[in-house]
C-alpha cells in the first residue's frame, strides 16, 4: 500500500519516517508539480503529514485516499465538509507532541514570572542584579492558581507535569474526564467565565474552531486578575491580539507568553513586540528531536489499523 507524505520536512526527520516504514508499505514525498501530483494522489492509499501539505485542488484527487493521517494536533484550515462528503476519517497525531507542548507551555510560565529575557539581557549588558534585597519582582509560580483551557492530550499532559510545583489546577473543557480521571490528574472543573476569574495563569490548548476564535478578547481579558499571566501554545486565532496588547499596554493583565500569532509569520511590527511584559517564541512548543519517532510511529500505527479493516483512532471531533 502506498502513503503519499507532503509538505517536505528535513532530511534527518524524513530519515526517521523511512526507518519506521512498516513492511509492505511504500512512502513517497508528494510532488509540487502538479501533474505528478494528481497521479500521486489519485493512486495512493493514505495521505500523512501537516495541514500545510493539502492544498485546494488537491480534494479534488483524493477519492481513492482512505485516510488523511497528520503528524501535529493541529487541522484548521482542512474542508471538513469535503472529507465528510468524500468519506476520508481526519486523524491528528495521538498527542505525540504533548510531553513538547507542555513543557514548551511550563517554560513559559516560568519564563515569565521570573522574567527571564530581562535577567538574561542584565548579564548580557554587563549589569547585575541591585544589590537592595527587596526589589525583586520575579515571582514563582508554587502556590498559584494554574487554570487549563483544553484538557485533552496536551492539557492532561500538562495537568501531570505541574503536579509537582505545589499549584492548584482548574479546568474548562466541553468534555470532562471522569470523576477518577479528574481526581488522579488532581483537576477541578470551573466554568470559562470563573476558570477566568481565578486563575493566576490561564494557559491554552483548546483547538482553533468557531466556538474558540478569539476567545481571548476584550471580556474575557477584563474578567482576569490585574497580576494573571496568560499563556498561549495552542492556535494564535484563540486570541484577539489587539485586545490582549491593550490589556497588556495598559496592566489590566501582568504578561503574555506566545508561542502563536494570529499570523504566521507575524509582522515584524506587531504591536506586541514592543512590549516588554510579553515573552515570545516561534510556533516551535511541538517540534522537538524526540517527538519525531512518536508522531511516526503513531501515524503508522494508524495506517495499519485502516489497513486491516479497523476502525482509525484520533478522528477529529467534526467527523467521528
Amino acid at each position: 500500500m502506498n502513503i503519499i507524505f507532503g509538505p517536505e520536512i528535513a532530511p534527518a526527520a524524513w530519515n526517521i519516517g523511512e526507518s519506521l516504514l512498516p513492511q509492505g508499505f511504500t512512502l513517497e514525498k508528494l510532488s509540487k508539480s502538479p501533474d505528478q501530483r494528481v497521479e500521486q494522489l489519485e493512486s495512493a492509499d493514505f495521505f500523512l503529514g501537516f495541514r500545510s501539505g493539502i492544498i485546494a485542488r488537491d480534494y479534488d484527487h483524493m477519492s481513492n485516499i482512505r485516510l488523511i493521517q497528520f503528524l501535529s494536533a493541529g487541522y484548521d484550515g482542512m474542508d471538513i465538509e469535503r472529507l465528510r462528503k468524500l468519506g476520508i476519517p481526519l486523524c491528528n497525531n495521538g498527542g505525540a507532541n504533548s510531553y513538547a507542548v507542555a513543557e514548551h507551555a511550563i517554560m513559559l510560565m516560568l519564563a515569565v514570572s521570573r522574567q527571564l529575557p530581562d535577567l538574561d539581557r542584565l548579564v548580557r549588558d554587563g549589569k547585575w542584579k541591585s544589590s537592595r534585597f527587596g526589589e525583586e519582582e520575579e515571582h514563582e509560580i508554587a502556590g498559584k492558581t494554574i487554570g487549563i483551557i483544553g484538557l485533552g492530550m496536551i492539557g492532561k499532559t500538562l495537568a501531570r507535569r505541574l503536579s509537582g510545583f505545589e499549584v492548584k489546577l482548574i479546568y474548562t473543557d466541553p468534555v470532562r474526564p471522569t470523576p477518577e480521571e479528574a481526581a488522579r490528574l488532581n483537576v477541578e472543573y470551573r466554568e470559562p467565565d470563573e476558570l477566568f476569574r481565578e486563575a493566576d495563569i490561564v494557559t491554552l490548548h483548546a483547538p482553533f474552531d468557531a466556538t474558540t476564535h478569539h476567545m481571548i478578547c476584550e471580556r474575557t481579558l477584563g474578567l482576569m486578575k490585574r497580576d494573571a499571566i496568560l499563556i498561549n501554545c495552542a492556535r494564535g486565532e484563540l486570541v484577539d491580539e489587539a485586545a490582549l496588547y491593550k490589556a497588556l499596554k495598559e496592566k489590566r493583565i501582568w504578561a503574555a507568553g506566545l508561542d502563536t500569532f494570529e499570523n504566521e509569520p507575524p509582522d515584524p511590527k506587531n504591536p506586541l513586540f514592543t512590549l516588554s511584559n510579553v515573552v515570545l517564541s516561534p510556533h516551535a512548543a511541538g517540534p522537538t528531536w524526540e517527538s519525531w519517532p512518536k508522531r511516526w510511529g503513531n501515524s503508522y500505527a494508524n495506517v495499519q489499523r485502516m489497513a486491516r479493516g479497523e476502525a482509525p483512532l484520533w478522528v477529529v471531533p467534526e467527523l467521528r
